[in-house]
């Protein structure tokens, strides 16, 4: 069948000979073996195009600012269900009604990822330079803060746009339950209100980066995804830590640097 879970993890087990919970709970292992309820909450982020004048104008601030949106954050949120619109067909004395299958649209319009921030504010200072570079808080002109240039760095979406692909996995975290691309992103706004002062309160900031967004799913995309997440593998197994220190590394130590551990 031709779906959008194709080339992810699909379900085909014959659930027709598993009852659920009609006539009690059976789980004995020919049916606990069908019952796999959906876990969500293993999520993944992949920046896979930042925006472009930034990467010409600070590739190191952008890559800085790429690892912490990838490995840093702490909430996705802003993924809309498809919904279809549907039309009346009304007829006869009474004025029956019936409906027709309409528009099938996906709401999703903007994202918002939570991230923790760093002294030094470094994830403010991209997406306020990002924004501003767009479009000047002072002039109103967009100037990308002197990158722009009508031959190598045009004014165009595709040069001050994101692309990423966000990946829900199994509890496993390897086999991908969810996948989308989301484009045409662009911060709408950038979070200054963290600084206002209230005395005895020193809070560690979470940043919220709102971001508008047109979201594709495909089978297609979910190739890309299940790639991405083959290459960037994280630590699975806590007995797979290195501590970072070898062996040769504790023959060199003397008494001195001993006691200072």
């Amino acid at each position: 069948m031709k779906s959008i879970q194709q080339n992810i993890k699909q379900n085909t087990k014959d659930f027709g000979e598993y009852g659920l919970w009609m006539g009690g709970l059976d789980v004995s292992s020919k049916n606990i073996d069908q019952f796999d309820p959906l876990r969500t909450g293993y999520a993944r982020i992949f920046i896979i195009r930042p925006p472009e004048f930034m990467r010409k104008m600070d590739p190191d601030a952008t890559k800085r600012f790429k690892h912490l949106v990838e490995m840093g954050f702490t909430r996705f949120d802003g993924i809309n269900d498809k919904t279809m619109d549907t039309e009346d067909i009304t007829g006869g004395y009474v004025g029956a009604k019936f409906q027709i299958p309409s528009i099938v649209h996906d709401d999703t319009d903007s994202v918002t990822i939570s991230v923790q921030e760093f002294t030094g504010s470094p994830v403010r200072e991209y997406i306020d330079t990002w924004m501003t570079g767009i479009s000047d808080p002072l002039t109103g002109l967009s100037h990308y803060h002197g990158v722009l240039d009508r031959d190598t760095c045009p004014y165009k979406a595709s040069n001050h746009t994101m692309e990423l692909i966000f990946v829900s996995t199994d509890p496993t975290g390897m086999d991908i339950e969810y996948a989308a691309m989301f484009c045409n992103m662009m911060p709408k706004s950038v979070k200054i209100s963290q600084f206002n002062y209230e005395s005895g309160s020193h809070p560690a900031v979470t940043t919220d980066l709102e971001f508008t967004a047109t979201k594709y799913e495909s089978p297609q995309i979910n190739t890309i995804a299940a790639a991405l997440l083959d290459k960037y593998r994280i630590l699975r197994d806590y007995l797979d830590f290195n501590s970072g220190y070898t062996t040769s590394n504790i023959a060199d130590m003397d008494d001195m640097n001993l006691r200072s551990i």
